[in-house]
């Protein structure tokens, strides 16, 4: 399992490396600016405190990604912890309330969810109305593919050259398995890569 400051870190430099929009802050407001509406995690508050992601939108070939920063988690949660029922914003009962997402396409509707309530805090996913799955055991090891992968797209391939109107490169398929893989173990990186280019 990785270390989530070093994979926070790791992200940060391959971030800073590329030029990629956004920058990371080092806030340590965790405690003082957190709603008490939202779970928390030590993880997060390592993320938020010491990294929170502000304005940052990554690049993966088909669809940029946005993180979310600690001010705007709330605002993130509508539509999966909160819903909008005759033009009342109320709780959703069928969102369990320890999962937060943190992660989302620029569109909507795919979110990255961290899961609080369990140890290491594991990070689902999930895309059109899917029941979320499992993509890392740990933020860290999240974070850290995430790195990998951004340093494979930016360094590695051109961004936009990806794919083409049929199917994902192969060769970056294969890069990204041989890269990703031993961080995320052999079922998790089959729905990483799933929801990334599946």
């Amino acid at each position: 399992m990785s270390d989530i400051r070093n994979a926070l870190k790791e992200l940060s430099s391959v971030h800073n490396k590329y030029q990629i929009h956004g920058h990371y802050l080092a806030s340590h407001a965790v405690r003082a600016n957190w709603s008490s509406e939202l779970p928390r995690s030590s993880e997060l508050d390592i993320l938020y405190n010491e990294y929170d992601p502000v304005g940052v939108r990554i690049e993966t070939g088909l669809t940029p990604l946005k993180m979310f920063e600690a001010n705007l988690l709330e605002k993130a949660q509508l539509g999966y912890r909160w819903i909008n029922v005759g033009g009342e914003v109320e709780l959703n009962s069928e969102w369990p309330q320890q999962r937060l997402i943190i992660m989302d396409d620029v569109g909507g509707g795919k979110p990255i969810i961290a899961d609080t309530d369990v140890e290491s805090t594991p990070v689902l996913a999930s895309y059109d109305a899917v029941e979320p799955f499992l993509i890392a055991d740990s933020l860290a090891d999240f974070i850290l593919a995430l790195a990998r992968l951004v340093d494979i797209v930016y360094g590695e391939f051109n961004i936009f050259d990806l794919s083409d109107d049929e199917s994902v490169s192969g060769a970056f398929l294969t890069r990204l398995n041989d890269e990703i893989s031993p961080i995320l173990g052999q079922d998790n990186i089959a729905r990483f890569v799933d929801y990334f280019y599946g």
